[in-house]
């Protein structure tokens, strides 16, 4: 399957009980944790199959939780979960807001996606933001390990630490914590990456519906998210970084 994306529909069918799915959730809810924000609505960019978002909104009881994505089959699944949820249509670049709306703005694996101009989109997350909200946003790693996967999966590119940092800090935003996830995996994640981007190890989809990689996937992540509760993480397959938009005085 060599088709840009062919595979993003994969993340929202299964995105309740992938052991992927679960454990990046459930890592980037330990970096929300304890997280102070102005009050005001949260924002999900590309929130597939809403599964997030609406974990947000329990996490945040009380606050107005809006998923948005490109594609209308993601939101039709969304609003098969909950009806209460705001579930918008719309382009990260021609986003339907204006002005510093959101406390809160989560976007996972959408930055680094084709045809996203990082900078543009950091710089507009920066603009909806309210004075002391936050951004938690979390793109691919390593330049150097792309390959099938990412096409498959609709990658435009992969980040280096202090390149995609740098970017956070010129669109405006302060990084507050910065970390690696999928990290103690990686080793075979790697291998098996490298491979199929040699042409040595065919590229299949039904690696990704595998029970044995998936729960191996979910148990690792949920030790790496015990340990992203109090420390960081130095390398790894993906990279988050958890950063506000500073009070003006």
């Amino acid at each position: 399957m060599s088709d840009a994306g062919a595979l993003l529909p994969t993340l929202y069918e299964a995105d309740a009980g992938g052991g992927w799915n679960v454990g990046m959730r459930a890592a980037s809810h330990a970096l929300l944790d304890g997280v102070t924000l102005p009050p005001g609505p949260l924002l999900e960019l590309g929130c597939g199959g809403g599964a997030f978002a609406l974990e947000l909104g329990a996490a945040r009881p009380g606050a107005t939780v809006v998923g948005l994505d490109l594609r209308a089959p993601a939101l039709v699944f969304a609003q098969s979960l909950s009806t209460t949820g705001a579930w918008v249509q719309g382009d990260l670049l021609h986003l339907p807001f204006s002005g510093s709306t959101f406390a809160l703005i989560v976007a996972l694996d959408v930055v680094d996606q084709v045809g996203i101009d990082a900078a543009a989109a950091l710089a507009m997350i920066r603009a909806l933001l309210l004075p002391g909200g936050a951004a938690l946003l979390r793109v691919s790693a390593h330049a150097w390990l792309y390959g099938p996967h990412d096409v498959a999966f609709g990658t435009g590119r992969r980040y280096g630490r202090d390149e995609f940092v740098t970017l956070v800090r010129d669109a405006g935003l302060t990084p507050t914590r910065v970390t690696y996830a999928n990290s103690l995996l990686s080793p075979a994640v790697v291998a098996v990456r490298l491979l199929q981007r040699w042409g040595v190890l065919a590229f299949t989809h039904e690696l990704y519906d595998e029970g044995g990689v998936n729960l191996l996937l979910g148990m690792a992540l949920h030790v790496e998210t015990a340990w992203l509760r109090h420390r960081n993480l130095p390398w790894g397959t993906s990279l988050f970084v958890l950063a506000k938009r500073e009070i003006e005085r």
